[in-house]
């Protein structure tokens, strides 16, 4: 069954770690803003809204995303974060899957879960550019 592949034009993927999937682990709904994450959505604090998928799945969903520098009142330093809402796609994320965070053919943000047991299934475990 096809459920709408999201067709990419800029995007990047990582492997989650169990801080960034289990809400037992941390409960902070966000990815740290390295570079491959500001080079996608540049410096500015931002909120937007996002699609979030289940690649091979009829389960997405919208909702909120927020990029924000956590140290913004410092004059220094910089920590960009990608904050996201609670939703059913990232209550299906488990430790290994990969998400792909990017913009597609029509400049739409998505975010796709693509399950560990999948066939084609390979760890990133540093965010790269797709």
């Amino acid at each position: 069954m096809n459920f709408g592949a999201v067709r990419f034009k800029v995007s990047c993927l990582k492997t989650l770690t169990a801080v960034e999937a289990d809400p037992d682990r941390s409960n902070q709904h966000e990815f740290n803003g390295v570079k491959e994450l500001k080079d996608l959505f540049g410096e500015k604090r931002f909120s937007a809204s996002a699609m979030f998928s289940v690649r091979g799945s009829a389960v997405k969903c919208e909702t909120g995303i927020t990029w924000y520098d956590a140290r913004e009142a410092h004059p220094s330093r910089t920590e960009h974060r990608l904050y996201f809402k609670t939703n059913v796609v990232m209550e299906q994320a488990e430790e290994g899957d990969n998400i792909v965070v990017g913009y597609d053919t029509n400049d739409r943000l998505n975010f796709v879960l693509l399950k560990k047991q999948a066939p084609d299934h390979v760890v990133h475990e540093a965010w790269a550019r797709l």
